[in-house]
């Protein structure tokens, strides 16, 4: 009796799967059962794969046959061509020879080989590669032939290639005793001109003979081979056949070396790889055969699936609610089970037995071995709830596995089955672990949201669709004066506002409407957000803002003091525009009298400068006594003083009038290409004299320096000027030394003295007009202080620089620089300075003004719009 019920169970939960089995069995049956269906299958199967490598053997054979044929035509071919080409060299080396052997001078040789008709010109040249006899004037081309290394009646083939056009000219060279005789070929005339991808090359991958467009790219990269490959191909001897590419396409590429030359030579050509005509014949009836297969096997297979849904059709809505069931008890983590109280046998699914570690499949097992799947008092409370199930009914409970750290919610439902009524317990076992994990996590994880609200140092509070509290913190009953308890979940909003007003001095709502800002009684700020929550409740958040409108006091006042400050500046404006006039009339004042001093030099120039003539040139006349003997010899002194001092003040006022000149800005150079070194030589001849007076050494660095364009009588006034100084400042037994420094962009010359030297804080104010380091009543040396600020000014009229350096006690050195042309300067309008210091200082106190009444009125506006909402 407990068998057959055993069995009983099995076949509930496994019947439809063996309906859907019987059904295919008496198909199999009625065609000869399922081996024959396979053996039927296999046997077409195996028909067409025979059928598809017949085809293919038959295929890659043919395929085979034409290609040795193709390689083997293309071999002769090459082998005929390569032999052609050894004839022809021989050809015209014979013809060289016989002109040779008819005469050895170069004139008579040039012509002789001319005569084959192959020759494009002939040229005969020494060693040197001089020209001794040329026809067509090819000398001139052919004499860039390398002739280095050829003995003595050696013929060495080389070619001559024009890059523009790629044309590849065959030359033959011969040296015979003194000079060589060099043939050059028509283009073609080796590799054939009808051959459009072959060539003629050496194993270096030189060209000899080939097509233009081959002459352009060269061997290497027309046939896309490296120099290795190509030095592998010569060594082997013979003609090789090999595959290879083309501007992407698929070629034959032929090798074959030119008899006679010792693998030095090849001939390369390139053929296309076409398809043999008889494979695509192959492949279509290849094809036709194989549909014509596939058709009768696809009609053979489409009656068995007809026949297959026909037989499955009655139990199409069976395997519909088994796959229901199994995916719905499947995908809920769980399994089921059933226990028969009669037998005391318990059924367990498959997914179930996987999940309780019985196997991948079915189980049938005892109900003790059911019960010990469970820990010791789930299973004691299971097998309690199963024997009172009938008078119970239904039940739901969670169990813990022995063996497995698993939890499980097990419900059942009491029913009856058979004839026998046989009491069963249907149910279905689900794996919750990972939701009471979860929900353990979740409880966890709100312990530490409401730790961290109420540890927060703003108010927090929530409440909920109902206006009702929900959460609160620490800090909103500090706030509002609740003690710990006062407050409990679920009380009115109005209760607890009721309260919270008792401590409230005053409260206003924000700008923005998101809030309210609220005073304490002691005092303090508090500023309230209110936010919807997704459920219709409100969260709300209190911050304290008291240093915040402390701050705002405190700004209130800054704002004071500053538009006491914007007033101060009003005033200032005022005064400032005034300045501003007044430095306008003065400006102009100064700008007549500077005019006036401009006119006032010139007159004076005109005025001075023709008395100073008539003293200079009649006291050197007298001087000279050009008209007889002056007499007493104090005359003569007395007229070289005479002189001595109108040159002096002649020169005086040049200067003068050259840097008022600079100053204007109408000073202008007479510029000439000049050699500094010559005008070095006549300033130092100028100034010997008074150099050897003191007693000092010149020193002329004669280093060659390149010419420059520059004014000479400018260069010429610098270098006296500075000369003269460093021999007045230098004592007895010192050393003035001039050097030049050539560049790039022009030349570098330093003067250099062992004088008394300047101080740091002097140096600074010379350069300036008028300016000395001695003074007025401590002199002891003349001069005017013009010197070095004319120089300077005439340095800077070239687009030089000029510095000074010097150390008291050790000497001066004067440096300045002189481009190899003047640098034109763009002339500029003049700066004024303090006026525009002046407008600027205006225009930024308006400024500052505009901006000051800009904010009033913005505040005026915020202060208007605050008035209407409130």
């Amino acid at each position: 009796m407990k068998a057959r019920r055993s069995r009983t169970m099995s076949r509930t939960h496994t019947g439809g799967g063996t309906k859907v089995a019987s059904g295919e069995d008496s198909f199999s049956e009625s065609i000869g059962g399922g081996q024959a269906v396979r053996r039927l299958l296999l046997a077409a199967l195996a028909f067409i794969i025979l059928v598809a490598i017949l085809f293919t053997t038959m295929t890659v054979s043919d395929y085979s046959r034409f290609t040795n044929q193709t390689k083997s035509a293309i071999s002769s071919d090459l082998e005929v061509r390569a032999q052609s080409v050894s004839r022809a060299i021989d050809a015209q080396t014979s013809l060289i020879n016989l002109a040779l052997s008819v005469s050895r001078d170069p004139a008579v040789i040039a012509p002789l080989t001319r005569q084959s008709d192959s020759v494009r010109g002939v040229a005969v040249l020494n060693a040197q590669g001089q020209i001794l006899a040329e026809t067509d004037r090819s000398g001139a081309a052919l004499s860039q032939i390398d002739l280095s290394g050829i003995n003595e009646g050696q013929t060495r083939i080389a070619s001559l290639i024009q890059p523009e056009s790629g044309q590849t000219t065959p030359v033959i060279v011969q040296r015979a005793g003194n000079f060589y005789v060099l043939a050059a070929l028509h283009p073609g005339t080796l590799a054939g001109t009808d051959q459009r991808n072959g060539a003629l090359v050496l194993s270096n991958g030189r060209l000899i003979d080939a097509p233009p467009h081959i002459g352009k790219v060269g061997a290497y990269s027309y046939f896309e081979l490296s120099p290795a490959r190509m030095t592998a191909i010569a060594q082997l001897g013979g003609t090789e056949i090999t595959q290879s590419t083309n501007a992407g396409e698929s070629v034959w590429l032929g090798a074959s070396p030119i008899p006679k030359s010792g693998g030095s030579m090849l001939l390369l050509d390139q053929h296309d790889r076409s398809m043999p005509s008889f494979l695509p014949q192959n492949l279509l009836m290849l094809g036709l055969l194989l549909a014509g297969l596939v058709w009768l096997g696809w009609m053979l297979t489409n009656q068995l699936v007809a026949q297959m849904r026909a037989l499955k059709a009655s139990s199409t809505d069976d395997e519909i609610s088994r796959q229901r069931y199994q995916a719905a008890v499947e995908g809920s983590g769980g399994g089921v089970w059933e226990i028969d109280l009669s037998v005391n046998m318990a059924y367990v699914s498959a997914s179930l037995a996987k999940m309780l570690g019985l196997g991948d499949q079915e189980a049938l097992v005892t109900l003790p071995q059911f019960l010990g799947l469970f820990e010791g008092a789930d299973r004691d409370k299971l097998y309690n709830t199963i024997r009172r199930a009938h008078v119970s009914g239904g039940f739901d409970m969670e169990l813990s596995l022995e063996k497995l750290p698993l939890i499980v919610a097990c419900r059942g439902v009491p029913s009856t089955r058979g004839h026998d009524q046989a009491k069963v317990i249907i149910g279905m076992a689900i794996d919750v672990t990972e939701a009471r994990s979860t929900q353990r996590r979740l409880k966890a994880a709100e312990a530490r949201l409401f730790d961290a609200l109420r540890s927060m140092n703003d108010s927090f509070v929530i409440w909920d669709q109902m206006d009702r509290l929900v959460l609160w913190n620490r800090k909103f009953e500090e706030f509002f004066g609740f003690e710990a308890g006062n407050l409990q979940p679920g009380m009115e909003y109005a209760i607890v506002d009721h309260y919270a007003r008792q401590v409230i001095e005053s409260d206003r709502e924000l700008d923005n409407h998101t809030g309210r800002e609220i005073q304490l009684n002691d005092g303090r700020w508090l500023r309230y957000i209110e936010t919807q929550t997704v459920d219709g409740g409100r969260v709300s958040m209190g911050t304290d803002v008291t240093g915040i409108r402390a701050r705002e006091v405190e700004l209130e006042a800054n704002r004071d003091r500053l538009q006491s400050t914007i007033n101060i500046l009003r005033e200032s404006q005022t005064r400032i525009v005034e300045l501003a006039e007044n430095y306008e009339q003065e400006k102009i004042r100064a700008e007549e009298a500077n005019q006036s001093k401009s006119e006032f030099l010139a007159n004076m120039s005109h005025e001075l400068r023709t008395p100073l003539n008539a003293i200079n040139g009649f006291s050197d006349i007298m001087k000279k006594e050009m008209f007889g003997p002056l007499g007493d010899p104090r005359y003569r002194e007395y007229i070289s003083d005479i002189l001595f001092s109108g040159q002096h003040l002649l020169s005086l006022i040049n200067d003068i009038l050259d840097m008022s000149k600079i100053e204007a800005g109408k000073m202008s150079l007479n510029s000439e290409q000049m050699s500094i070194a010559d005008m070095i030589t006549q300033v130092l001849r100028i100034v010997r004299g008074r150099a050897d007076e003191n007693r000092l050494k010149l020193v002329h660095d004669d280093i060659e320096a390149h010419d420059i364009e520059a004014d000479p009588r400018a260069v010429k006034q610098v270098l006296l000027n500075l000369a003269t100084n460093a021999i007045k400042f230098t004592p007895e037994g010192g050393t003035v030394t001039l050097k030049v420094e050539s560049k790039v962009s022009g030349i570098i010359i330093h003067v250099c003295d062992t004088g008394i030297g300047i101080s740091q804080d002097d140096i600074s104010r010379l350069a300036q007009p008028f300016e000395q380091i001695d003074s007025q009543h401590s002199r002891k040396h003349e001069g005017t202080g013009l010197g070095l600020a004319l120089s300077k000014s005439l340095v800077e009229l070239h687009g030089g620089n000029f510095s000074i350096s010097s150390e008291l006690g050790v000497g001066t050195t004067v440096t300045f620089t002189l481009p190899n042309k003047p640098i034109v300067k763009v002339v500029e309008a003049e700066k004024t300075e303090v006026g525009d210091e002046i407008t600027r200082l205006a225009q930024d106190i308006a400024n500052v003004l505009g901006q000051s009444d800009q904010q009033d009125n913005n505040n005026a506006t915020k202060n208007t719009r605050s008035d209407h909402a409130a």
